[in-house]
């Protein structure tokens, strides 16, 4: 083919700028995957942070009320008997 001074050979074709969309969406669909993951990620850090200290709160909460349980017991002393 001669070169007749067209700008034919400058334009892309619409293939070429369907594959070139085609990537740009792709990268863009791995760009908000990634970022998804990583918000997914940091909220799992959190809740699993937030459940174990509500564990270790309730856990401890319940050890000092059994002690404090065992300590309010009335004895019975040799001047009850």
């Amino acid at each position: 083919m001669e070169n007749d001074g067209s700008l034919h050979h400058s334009i892309p074709s619409a293939f070429t700028m369907a594959v070139v969309l085609a990537v740009v969406i792709d990268g863009l669909g791995l760009f908000v995957r990634t970022l998804w993951d990583l918000q997914e990620r940091r909220f799992s850090a959190t809740f699993n942070a937030v459940t174990s200290a509500a564990i270790s709160i309730t856990m401890a909460l319940v050890v000092c009320l059994l002690s404090l349980h065992g300590h309010a017991t009335p004895e019975i002393g040799v001047a009850y008997i």
